[in-house]
């Protein structure tokens, strides 16, 4: 049995198809196939169970995908202590994250953040979905899930503020909402329910009584609709604030809060490039603060705070050291009489 078969494997199981695993492999579909079936030769076991080219993994499978995860870290670690691989800050970081913070928040600093080692590369995959560190999708995810489970290690990176905005012309023929109540008698883009990646993104004043006209699972979209006045967003601050032609609504009344984990696999928490790549986002988003709140900002008159600390191990909760629930923060509406849900 060969290691180069079993790395076949795990790329599959990883990639959920052979044809899908074929770029990470720089394999073609056939050869894959016959690697695989190599491997349930050498084991005598079926390692899937196949239905056209969806693959499910069979008992025996997991119990070899497993052994397999675990043979992976440790090669990882392993070279990872090697003295050339110790200092250096060089090659690819990956960062999974959400589309809003990717796109309109990361993408604009990424020249920053290599400023101090231009021999880092970032890739950056902003989608609205869930990352697997486990099954080294990327080596960094920022999202607002907070982990739970695996061999993570976490931390929070930000709260962040979402507000109601409108503007490009949305009030040139209507009254603005003069209270939370009459925001259900406005026109609205939101979410696609069913197809949130996380029920963290469904900060909507009034849920019950409010039904977008326009729905989408795409904050930019969300962002388009405000800019272009045919529709109110929920958005965060941080993506809204820095547009012009926006407006937002009610900011005494209506505050969403949300917070950012940044999160990377047990394996990978002290590798050079990875830390350094941490850090740098980390203290720019400490920089920034007033654009993730812009509320607490204009109501602390003090001194700027110094950046916070490059993330070290203490600092990195443990998502395995984790409770099994987290009581997750409710949509929130600041109200005259206090914060209600």
């Amino acid at each position: 049995m060969e290691w180069s078969d079993i790395r076949v494997f795990l790329q599959v199981v990883r990639e959920g198809t052979m044809v899908a695993a074929t770029g990470a492999l720089r394999m073609d579909h056939s050869t894959i196939s016959r690697r695989i079936s190599r491997l349930e030769e050498m084991t005598g076991v079926r390692l899937f169970e196949r239905a056209g080219r969806r693959l499910a993994l069979t008992a025996e499978g997991e119990k070899l995908m497993l052994a397999a995860e675990k043979l992976d870290s440790i090669i990882v670690r392993e070279v990872m202590n090697l003295p050339g691989e110790r200092d250096r800050i060089v090659g690819p970081v990956r960062i999974g994250t959400t589309e809003e913070f990717g796109a309109h928040y990361l993408a604009p600093r990424l020249s920053a953040f290599t400023a101090d080692h231009p021999g880092l590369e970032i890739e950056l995959v902003a989608l609205p979905r869930a990352f697997s560190l486990a099954a080294r999708e990327v080596d960094l995810v920022i999202s607002l899930d907070r982990p739970l489970a695996g061999d993570i290690r976490f931390k929070k990176l930000t709260d962040v503020e979402f507000g109601v905005y409108g503007g490009g012309g949305y009030f040139d023929a209507r009254d603005r909402p003069a209270s939370v109540d009459d925001l259900a008698l406005e026109t609205w883009c939101g979410y696609i329910k069913e197809l949130l990646a996380t029920p963290e993104l469904d900060a909507f004043p009034r849920a019950d009584a409010i039904r977008p006209k326009y729905r989408t699972t795409s904050s930019t979209v969300q962002l388009s609709a405000a800019l272009n006045g045919y529709a109110l967003a929920v958005l965060p601050c941080f993506v809204a604030g820095v547009h012009d032609g926006l407006e937002r609504l009610l900011p005494g009344d209506a505050i969403f809060e949300r917070t950012y984990w940044l999160a990377v696999h047990e394996d990978l928490a002290r590798y050079p490039r990875v830390r350094a790549l941490m850090s740098a986002i980390e203290t720019r988003v400490a920089e920034d603060r007033s654009l993730f709140r812009p509320s607490a900002a204009a109501t602390v008159d003090a001194e700027p705070a110094p950046p916070t600390a490059p993330p070290t191990l203490r600092a990195l909760d443990r998502a395995a050291e984790a409770p099994a629930a987290v009581g997750w923060p409710e949509p929130r509406i600041r109200q005259a009489g206090g914060i209600h849900a």
